[in-house]
């Protein structure tokens, strides 16, 4: 009987897991997909295939953009009345009287959400609009820029204090050997 256990996962390590006898590596951002296979008796053992997993993990998150999903889900019913992401349109009152403001929506890696208002009655509906998207188009790229660099310094520092990559002790494309998945036939 086949054992149908889930992957083993690597903690901290989100794109690292265990298949069998290897560590598979998958990086997924903004549609594409890379990933590689990490064959225990390819690297000489569990410990020096996860090396060398950790190690091309790495090295491809110095390259890659952060991940940057958004992990929520929004409320049912719920739509933007701008037809755009991150702005809306807020009515408020103060002092008996209704106003209305566009407001800009993006998240902070440090901070935490932000917003940004622009009152319709100040700068006009379409003015106050277009001040809202810029803000938050800015807003998007700060965060992204911060976030990439967090992500290039944190896989650098775990670069650095790995240990140095393993070399395979045999040739990955020969199966001799070596017990790997084959493929079933569709």
């Amino acid at each position: 009987m086949r054992d149908r256990r889930r992957p083993i996962r690597v903690r901290p390590f989100t794109n690292i897991s265990r298949d069998g006898r290897a560590w598979i590596v998958c990086v997924r951002r903004a549609g594409r997909h890379v990933s590689d296979y990490f064959p225990d008796a390819v690297w000489g053992g569990k410990g020096l295939a996860l090396v060398a997993a950790r190690r091309f993990r790495d090295e491809l998150l110095k390259r890659v953009e952060p991940d940057l999903r958004v992990r929520r889900r929004v409320p049912k019913g719920v739509r933007s009345e701008t037809g755009v992401v991150g702005v809306t349109m807020e009515r408020y009152v103060v002092g008996g009287r209704a106003y209305r403001r566009f407001v800009a929506h993006w998240s902070d890696p440090e901070t935490g959400p932000m917003r940004k208002r622009f009152s319709v009655g100040l700068y006009g509906k379409e003015q106050a609009r277009a001040l809202a998207e810029e803000a938050r188009r800015k807003g998007v790229a700060q965060s992204r820029a911060q976030l990439r660099e967090q992500q290039v310094a944190e896989a650098e520092r775990r670069l650095e204090a790995a240990p140095p990559m393993p070399r395979m002790v045999r040739n990955p494309l020969s199966r001799k050997g070596i017990r790997m998945p084959r493929r079933r036939g569709r």
